[in-house]
């Protein structure tokens, strides 16, 4: 078996990863920062979106499954919002967040699932590139339960302990992809734990 570069392994941090620096850096400068904070305030708490920088230095809200990015919306020069869907393969310019509220409406649900080119990919040479993807995941605890969540999705695994929760989301992955759900145990789920996670696992 071939090892795996060292560098493979290097995560990168910003600095001041604070949004409001990484949208002056990155969303174009200050004078945009009005519009990134009324997208940040539309986007933050709804079910799977989440704020990057691709395409070569650029910031953006994205929606999508681990690995795709379905939806895509960021601040032109003109402080409007440049809203593409990679599902239809369009993209439109929405000249404040109501526009973009419009825009959303339909869209969500078909984005947060896995393309059939995804699929596709994912399932070839028995899955490797499932089995080698790390499939971000979301970790809380309440009365009694861990629940584990992809950020793309609204459902949840639930256990009483914290493997059991993890290893639900597994098998919740590969039904999406349509894997056989056996691959579960092979999968590579990176935890992110919140503060009750944390907190729970500390006390034990």
């Amino acid at each position: 078996m071939t090892a795996t570069p060292a560098y493979l392994s290097v995560r990168a941090n910003f600095t001041n990863a604070d949004y409001e620096n990484v949208c002056d850096d990155f969303g174009g400068g200050f004078e945009r920062l009005p519009a990134w904070r009324a997208l940040g305030n539309l986007l933050a708490h709804r079910p799977g979106w989440h704020f990057d920088v691709a395409n070569g230095g650029e910031a953006m809200w994205c929606l999508g499954f681990p690995g795709e990015s379905g939806l895509a919306i960021h601040v032109n020069e003109r402080l409007e919002y440049h809203c593409y869907d990679h599902g239809q393969d369009s993209d439109t310019v929405a000249a404040d967040i109501p526009a973009v509220e419009a825009w959303l409406d339909g869209r969500e649900d078909g984005a947060r699932k896995p393309s059939a080119l995804y699929i596709q990919l994912a399932s070839d040479n028995r899955w490797r590139l499932l089995k080698a993807y790390q499939f971000p995941v979301q970790v809380s605890w309440s009365d009694g339960y861990f629940s584990a969540t992809l950020p793309s999705l609204a459902e949840a695994s639930f256990g009483i302990t914290l493997s059991e929760a993890v290893d639900g989301a597994c098998e919740m992955i590969c039904r999406l992809v349509r894997a056989p759900v056996a691959l579960a145990p092979e999968l590579e789920p990176t935890l992110h734990l919140d503060k009750s996670a944390s907190q729970q696992i500390r006390s034990v």
